[in-house]
């Protein structure tokens, strides 16, 4: 969990120095006399796979026998599916936004007295964190939703993480222009939208995006909910 806080400004101090250094090359051609804060929202775009394995934990952590305690706690499984999500949700929302805060913060501190320009509007800096959190919290919801129905640490674990990266991609390959259309409705590809300056395929801007990533996580809880519901735990 540390880790997964301070992914982003772990990565942010890394890229900052490196900036910093390439403002003292001779070759005018490696300086980079500016940058904005959105570039240090491109690791949260990594931590999402971190993400996703706790959140898939979290699911199958009870699997089989033990989870039969919460059963009998809150004999109704629903709402041990939703305590779930909203746990988990929340402390990913917390993680991206801490993160996020901290990565888009922290360059001021870097870069300064390095000849590198840092634009960071204080609103779009929380907006950054918001928008961070929230695809944290619908990454760890989609994940621990299909770890749900998987009920199979191995399943669960390799289904999400080729969602979120392989299937678009190999999709958007070899799909033709319909095919690089179709991977923009994908959770990571939509979602990211609202973290990225990076042209959605699926010509999504950042409120449909997120739309489209929200879609996701609820069809995703609900096949979860149909699996505790119609089938043994």
């Amino acid at each position: 969990m540390t880790l997964a806080i301070l992914f982003v400004p772990l990565n942010a101090v890394l890229l900052s120095v490196s900036l910093g250094q390439r403002a003292e090359s001779p070759d005018p051609r490696m300086r980079i006399s500016s940058v904005d804060a959105v570039a240090y929202l491109d690791s949260v775009l990594w931590l999402q796979l971190l993400i996703a394995v706790i959140a898939v934990l979290a699911a199958t952590g009870e699997s089989g026998g033990r989870i039969g305690a919460s059963f009998l706690a809150v004999p109704t499984r629903l709402p041990v599916l939703g305590a779930k999500v909203i746990v988990v949700g929340l402390v990913s929302f917390g993680i991206g936004v801490v993160g996020a805060t901290a990565g888009q913060l922290l360059p001021h501190l870097l870069l300064s007295g390095t000849g590198v320009a840092y634009a960071a509007d204080p609103a779009d800096v929380f907006r950054g964190a918001i928008s961070s959190g929230a695809y944290m919290g619908l990454i760890a919801a989609i994940s621990l939703a299909i770890a749900v129905v998987a009920g199979n640490l191995i399943v669960a674990l390799l289904v999400p993480l080729a969602l979120f990266t392989i299937v678009p991609s190999v999709i958007a390959s070899f799909g033709g222009e319909l095919g690089s259309r179709i991977s923009g409705y994908f959770p990571t590809i939509a979602g990211r939208t609202a973290l990225s300056a990076a042209e959605n395929p699926g010509g999504l801007d950042s409120t449909t995006g997120f739309l489209v990533m929200l879609a996701w996580a609820v069809l995703a809880v609900v096949g979860a909910g149909l699996r505790y519901r119609f089938a043994d735990a």
